[in-house]
């Protein structure tokens, strides 16, 4: 089993409490900017480009780019700490299931909705109202995305062996992730729906949610409190007052996906307003 990282633009830093399982492999990808610490295997990115997002999202999206066929990977966020009970779970999921992901604990029994998703990143100011706008208006386009059905995955976290079913969702999530906003849940979403992937949901977060902001059945508090080794913000390419115009982006937003706001559209992202543009945490 192999757990995998990416860290660019010095964005995370690497936690010197992370646990190490003597029989797992690690490997960080990087773009030059973290600390080597641990017993990672540190490696280039096999890919150019002049944005650190896009050079992140192409290892997390595209395991099977960097590693052989037949590997069993754990994908982690690079600002969360490791725990025994986190390498324990992984081996268990990967046991099991040759593809797993946590659903989003938030606002619903199936979590986050579509508007939810693209409000979150609007408000915070992580994305423009056209690149909100650019991505739905092309699912719309499409004819065979459902709004609805969003299955609100949390991507902090992943396990994937990789096999040869997984080239084409990897390569579609890859695709999309370059379209609309600078966060990966919808370009996910999209790549699962097209290609009616089967995956395994951890629903834990939504059933215990306080044990979503501890260490949940994962081994890994997944919140934002959680994110111990993070040092700076999400690039925010939108303006600091769009929080303001959550409103006005629904009436849009409702028009292309025919979702009512009132029933798709209950969550304030009070806190993460708060976080990222009222009194910012870290700096960009």
């Amino acid at each position: 089993m192999i757990i995998y990282s990416c860290i660019t633009n010095g964005y995370d830093e690497i936690s010197d409490d992370h646990y190490y399982d003597p029989d797992v492999q690690y490997v960080m990808f990087t773009d030059g900017t973290v600390e080597h610490k641990g017993p990672w295997e540190f490696r280039s990115i096999p890919m150019e480009n002049e944005c650190p997002r896009k050079l992140s999202a192409y290892v997390k999206t595209s395991p099977h780019k960097v590693f052989p066929v037949g590997t069993e990977t754990v994908w982690i966020d690079g600002c969360y700490k490791m725990t025994e009970k986190f390498v324990e779970q992984s081996k268990k999921y990967l046991g099991e299931n040759d593809f797993t992901v946590m659903r989003h604990p938030c606002v619903t029994e199936d979590g986050m909705t579509y508007l939810d998703e693209c409000l979150e990143g609007f408000v915070c100011s992580m994305s423009t109202w056209d690149e909100v706008i650019d991505i739905t208006t092309r699912l719309k386009e499409t004819g065979k995305y459902s709004f609805r059905h969003y299955s609100s995955p949390v991507l902090g976290a992943i396990w994937r062996k990789i096999t040869p079913t997984y080239y084409e969702f990897g390569d579609l999530w890859w695709e999309w992730s370059l379209i609309g906003p600078r966060r990966d849940q919808i370009s996910f979403d999209v790549a699962k729906q097209f290609l009616h992937q089967e995956m395994n949901f951890i629903e834990e977060g939504w059933r215990h949610p306080g044990r979503w902001r501890e260490a949940g059945e994962a081994g890994i508090n997944f919140g934002t409190e959680g994110k111990s080794t993070r040092k700076k913000r999400h690039p925010q390419p939108g303006h600091l007052n769009q929080h303001l115009e959550r409103e006005e982006l629904l009436v849009e937003l409702r028009r292309l996906t025919k979702l009512v706001p009132k029933l798709w559209a209950k969550n304030m992202h009070t806190q993460m307003i708060h976080r990222n543009v009222i009194e910012p945490e870290f700096p960009l």
